[in-house]
């Protein structure tokens, strides 16, 4: 009877941290979104390691022709997926973007919570204020860029963001951040708590 009820909350927990997650990259929590019996999350989780984050930033294209981010890849997890936020049958839900994201000729990519954004999945270690680790964008046409992604508890101001890093002729990456989150093994929130110690 101990074992039945201590399963029951466990589940209920992780699904609670689900929704928690999903409502970050939506651009909220499921309470102010309103859609608290209405998301869904479907990353595919690696075995162990619940703890997920996300990170943003703006892709604008002076050229003439398109491009397209076609992948991310860092360190600081285990996968790496670019995401978008859409409903689906009155349903919010994440959706691995496969074939990556086009940037339009003279246009821009805006990659922000409740829309596109790097989704990072199985995180090797707490992302806390103050700090940063690196992350390549691979384009289509420009090839790949190394780019420093620095840590916050929200979305900063404009004149938090460092300088933005060029990539071949006609791309300027700019507005790059991370939001913080804890590595916590089982379940995640997408908060990590003030008491979290760096490199946990």
């Amino acid at each position: 009877m101990k074992f039945r009820i201590a399963f029951v909350l466990v589940m209920a927990l992780l699904v609670s941290a689900f929704g928690a997650v999903a409502a970050q990259q939506m651009g909220g929590t499921p309470e102010s979104q309103g859609h608290s019996d209405h998301m869904s999350a479907t990353p595919d989780m690696p075995k162990g390691n619940l703890s997920m984050g996300g990170f943003y930033f703006t892709v604008t294209n002076a050229g003439e022709e398109p491009d397209r981010l076609v992948k991310v890849e860092s360190d600081i997890a285990q996968t790496i997926e670019i995401h978008n936020v859409e409903m689906k049958d009155g349903v919010m839900a994440m959706s691995p973007q496969h074939d990556g994201v086009e940037i339009p000729a003279n246009g821009e990519l805006v990659l922000e919570p409740g829309s596109y954004h790097v989704m990072l999945i199985g995180i090797n270690k707490s992302l806390l204020e103050g700090e940063e680790f690196s992350a390549t964008l691979f384009f289509e046409n420009a090839g790949d860029v190394e780019i420093t992604v620095p840590i916050y508890v929200a979305q900063p101001d404009e004149d938090e963001f460092g300088d933005a890093v060029k990539v071949g002729d006609d791309l300027e990456v700019s507005g790059i951040w991370a939001r913080q989150a804890p590595k916590v093994d089982g379940m995640a929130t997408p908060m990590a708590s003030p008491a979290a110690t760096p490199g946990s």
